[in-house]
């Protein structure tokens, strides 16, 4: 047996395959059982993994790509970025607030924890790590690609997966869980690749340790924790490739095009970019006409540039986005600002309509004021929505 595994040409299929069947049975066979949660979720995913790291060893070892002289500063430096990332979520709950873990702290409620995580983070990173430099031998960039994208799946339920949606709460989630999951197995990936198992570990094991062990965790925002989640890794991953070029030996072949990596973070970031301005975390967001009631200034399937901006500068004639009480949001045009109470109000009314607005718009529903609008691009985003609705 251990010949013919030893022998095939193909051992990343077995890995491969190990790794689908220990998702599917987590999520979709062993709830099936009936079976106590317990054993399930502390006893059975724990051998799970156990069983996949003994088939990781029994294959054929490999080379790092960085070699033994660049093994131990990466490691170091795998643990620099995860205590740095920690430093930085600890500060995060300074502005916020700090919580109680959800976690039990007996010593048998550790220990049990332990193994679980334990387990589970080291055979995801032996495999990661086998898989890694078993396909990034030749393709650098694209075995990257594909094994922080596969490691990203692996590390979300397939509940959540298949439960998005294009609305504001998948979005969140996108953003506080999705998106620094990528990060973070994007740059775990890297560091397997440059520093075998114990680097991804070195990382991976302290921002799990943190999570898992610490009795009080904070509270922090979704927008911030994306913003630490993401930028973190990917500011670790181009440390982590300066490095291995400063220690490159001098004549060494490059395996992949000068620039691919940069070009993968460049991507990420812009990536990144893309979805918190979607989101509304810059000054300006993007919303898409959804109806004919401001006909024919904005059409439906425009999308309309909204700038955040002060009540007071708004004056009759402006088109601005409001919530109403139903939170939803408008954008209609204001024909009246009104003084009630000693308080500014704005009176709204939508150019295809024969009438104002029923209730006048207070300055704290005020998302923004429209800036500029593009025809016609949002159909894509209404058609999926209608196909999801469907």
């Amino acid at each position: 047996m251990e010949l013919s595994i030893k022998n095939s040409r193909y051992n990343w299929w077995l890995v491969l395959g190990l790794l689908a069947a220990i998702y599917l049975l987590i999520n979709l066979g062993l709830p099936r059982l009936p079976i106590a949660p317990f054993p399930k979720t502390y006893v059975i995913q724990p051998i799970l993994w156990g069983l996949l790291t003994w088939a990781i060893l029994v294959l054929p070892r490999y080379r790092t790509a960085g070699g033994l002289r660049l093994k131990s500063a990466i490691i170091h430096l795998a643990l620099l970025i995860g205590f740095f990332q920690v430093v930085l979520y600890v500060i995060g709950g300074l502005f916020s607030s700090f919580g109680k873990s959800p976690y039990s702290f007996t010593p048998t409620g550790i220990l049990t924890n332990l193994v679980f995580a334990g387990s589970m983070l080291v055979g995801m990173e032996f495999s990661r790590a086998w898989l890694i430099n078993r396909l990034g031998k030749k393709h650098t960039f694209l075995a990257l690609a594909f094994v922080a994208v596969l490691y990203t799946l692996l590390s979300l339920p397939f509940a959540r997966i298949t439960g998005l949606r294009p609305e504001l709460g998948s979005i969140t989630y996108v953003n506080s869980t999705i998106l620094p999951t990528l990060a973070e197995s994007m740059l775990a990936s890297f560091l397997a690749l440059l520093g075998g198992p114990l680097a991804a570990i070195s990382y991976r094991g302290i921002l799990q340790a943190f999570w898992w062990f610490c009795p009080i965790l904070p509270n922090l925002a979704w927008v911030f924790k994306g913003l630490i989640g993401v930028v973190v890794p990917i500011v670790g991953l181009a440390v982590a490739n300066t490095l291995r070029a400063s220690r490159r030996r001098p004549g060494q072949k490059r395996q992949e095009k000068e620039g691919s990596l940069a070009g993968w973070i460049v991507t990420t970031v812009v990536a990144v970019a893309i979805i918190w301005f979607a989101v509304g975390l810059f000054p300006m967001q993007p919303t898409i006409i959804i109806s004919g009631s401001m006909r024919p200034t904005l059409e439906v399937g425009d999308v309309v540039i909204i700038a955040k901006v002060s009540p007071d500068v708004i004056k009759p004639g402006d088109i601005i986005q409001f919530r109403e009480a139903e939170g939803v949001t408008t954008v209609h045009r204001v024909v009246e600002i009104q003084e009630i109470e000693e308080r500014r109000v704005f009176v709204t009314q939508g150019d295809a309509n024969s009438g104002p607005d029923a209730e006048p718009v207070i300055p704290e529903n005020v998302v923004g004021k429209a800036t500029l609008s593009i025809p016609k691009v949002g159909w894509a985003a209404i058609a999926v929505k209608e196909f999801f609705r469907g």
